[in-house]
């Protein structure tokens, strides 16, 4: 295998395609039951570590934050299967001058070829759009935040990043890397017109990003997009085409998890209907903000946020069948 074919596979890769049958767990993944998330818990991202199991990043927010005006800031959680995690002190990255002094949310972590990890993160600063920014770190545990922008617009809100490692047209060239993210109306604005998609950015280094034409997931559907798509959640898969899995959120319907497939990437035909939606206590009033990862039986398991009936959010998860 060479090294570029490695690369390929070292995040957001899985060989066969989890499908769209999947089973939900009983057990909570992440609760909000800790000082520093006892508010709020969402935005699940897990990478596999290289000694052996996995590492959970989310969204915390509680009463030890350390900014009292923060909605939130990324926090982690290790686990040896998947199912039973085990939380890590301190917070991973918190808000933080001069365009992300409101939240931290929507972590996505990938590893860098030449040793170390880079984490992409939505950011928001009172009274403006959100953006992507990043981070890098040598051990996962302790960040740095990047200078500028991943990608951002004076007009639009961006967030929710998934970055995967894609081929570069030019045989001279490295991969290339491909982030998708969600295109929000600034300020926000719902119906199927206002062109709050998912789209996706192209780049060379990782750290600058050029927009690419058309829309990757498009609003379409009034009962269950009215208000958003968003969230992508992208796999790519040993034939070389792509699943991904997404949410979506309408004006009536608080979310459910969607998915699609293509065969370059950029061009995706939708599966009919939510593969997961609301439909338990533990999840009755939101489900939202996917992520997958290939467990050590071959099997797969998602990751998603939910709000139960008592609107206490936390993480959940379901296995393949």
């Amino acid at each position: 295998m060479n090294a570029d074919f490695a690369r390929l596979q070292a995040v957001h890769y899985i060989a066969r395609d989890p499908g769209v049958q999947w089973v939900k767990d009983p057990e909570v993944s992440i609760d909000s039951d800790s000082p520093l998330d006892a508010q709020s818990v969402l935005t699940p991202n897990v990478v596999r570590l290289p000694w052996g199991g996995f590492r959970m990043y989310y969204n915390g927010r509680g009463p030890a934050r350390v900014v009292e005006s923060s909605i939130g800031y990324i926090l982690s959680a290790v686990s040896d299967d998947g199912l039973i995690w085990t939380k890590e002190p301190g917070v991973r990255i918190d808000v933080h001058e001069p365009d992300a002094n409101c939240w931290v949310i929507c972590p996505d972590v990938i590893p860098l070829p030449n040793g170390g990890w880079r984490l992409f993160y939505e950011a928001k600063s009172v009274d403006k759009r959100s953006v992507v920014l990043s981070a890098v770190s040598e051990d996962g545990l302790i960040w740095e935040p990047e200078a500028g922008f991943r990608v951002a617009d004076p007009e639009w809100s961006f967030g929710s990043p998934r970055c995967i490692y894609v081929p570069s047209d030019d045989a001279a060239e490295e991969l290339k890397y491909r982030l998708y993210f969600h295109h929000y109306s600034f300020p926000m604005q719902t119906g199927l017109d206002a062109q709050n998609h998912i789209i996706s950015a192209i780049s060379s280094d990782g750290l600058n990003f050029e927009i690419e034409p058309g829309v990757r997931i498009a609003q379409e559907d009034p009962e269950r997009e009215s208000y958003a798509v968003y969230a992508a959640e992208v796999i790519r898969l040993a034939n070389g085409t792509y699943r991904m899995y997404y949410s979506g959120w309408s004006n009536k319907i608080r979310g459910g998890i969607f998915s699609a497939s293509s065969t370059d990437g950029l061009n995706w035909t939708k599966d009919a209907g939510p593969l997961l939606d609301r439909d338990r206590s533990l999840d009755c009033l939101m489900v939202s903000e996917p992520c997958v990862i290939e467990l050590d039986d071959g099997r797969c398991r998602l990751y998603y946020e939910a709000e139960d009936q008592d609107k206490k959010r936390r993480i959940l998860s379901a296995t393949s069948e």
